[in-house]
C-alpha cells in the first residue's frame, strides 16, 4: 500500500483486464480478413492502439503504487487511443457485416472531428465520449455477427459482458467508491466482464473459420 492508498497487487491484476480486452478486439480487428485484408489489419492495428491505451493506464497506476509518483500523461492517453483503435476495429467489423469493404472516409472525419473538439475545447472529453460509445458498438456489431453466424452463445456473452461493464457506472459514483473494497469490486467486474468478451469474440471467429474449413471439403 502507498500514500495513494492504491495497493500494487491490484495495480498489477489491472493488466489482466486490459490484455483479456486486446486479444478481443484483435480477434474482431480480424473479422474482414476474408474480404479485406488491408481492412483486417487496420482492425488489428486498431486493436494494438486499445491496449495500448490500457496498458500505458494501468503502467500509471503501478507507477504510482509501487514509487508514489504521478506521470498523467501515462493516463490520459488512454482515451485518445482507445477512440482511434475502435474506429480502426469498428472499420474492420462494418466490412466482415457488409460483405465487402466498408468505405474509410467516415471513420476518418469521425476521428478528425473527435481530434478538433479535443483540441478546441483543450480537453479529453471527446476522445472519452468516442471511446465510450466506440467499445461499446464494437460489442454490439460483435453481438451482430455472433447472431448472424447462428454463435447464439456468443450473442450471449457480448450482452452480458457489456451489461456487466455498464454495471461499473453507478460503483464509480457511490460513495464508497475509493474504499479498497469497492475498488476491488470494480476491478474484478471489469475482469470477468472483458474475459467474457474475448470468449464471445473467439467463439465468433471461430464459427467464421469452420465454415471456411466445411466450404473447402468436397461435396
Amino acid at each position: 500500500m502507498n500514500e495513494h492508498g492504491y495497493p500494487v497487487v491490484m495495480a498489477l491484476e489491472d493488466y489482466v483486464p486490459t490484455l483479456l480486452a486486446m486479444f478481443g478486439f484483435w480477434l474482431l480487428g480480424g473479422a474482414a480478413r476474408d474480404i479485406d485484408r488491408r481492412v483486417a489489419t487496420a482492425g488489428r492495428i486498431g486493436a494494438v492502439l486499445i491496449g495500448l491505451g490500457g496498458v500505458a493506464k494501468s503502467t500509471w497506476k503501478l507507477i504510482l503504487s509501487t514509487a508514489d509518483q504521478d506521470h498523467p500523461w501515462l493516463q490520459q492517453s488512454l482515451f485518445p487511443l482507445m477512440a482511434t483503435g475502435a474506429l480502426l476495429v469498428l472499420w474492420s467489423l462494418h466490412t466482415s457485416l457488409r460483405g465487402r469493404t466498408a468505405p474509410w472516409w467516415p471513420y476518418a472525419l469521425i476521428a478528425a472531428a473527435v481530434a478538433g473538439a479535443a483540441v478546441g475545447t483543450a480537453s479529453l472529453q471527446p476522445p472519452f465520449i468516442a471511446a465510450t460509445v466506440g467499445v461499446t458498438t464494437i460489442s454490439i456489431l460483435g453481438a451482430v455477427l455472433a447472431w448472424r453466424r447462428r454463435v447464439f452463445g456468443a450473442v450471449a456473452l457480448f450482452v452480458i459482458g457489456l451489461v456487466g461493464v455498464t454495471a461499473m457506472v453507478p460503483l464509480r459514483s457511490h460513495p464508497e467508491h475509493h474504499t479498497l473494497t469497492f475498488q476491488w469490486l470494480e476491478q474484478g467486474i471489469n475482469t470477468a466482464s472483458q474475459a467474457l468478451f474475448l470468449i464471445a469474440a473467439w467463439l465468433t471467429v471461430r464459427a467464421a473459420a469452420r465454415t471456411a474449413t466445411l466450404a473447402e471439403v468436397p461435396a
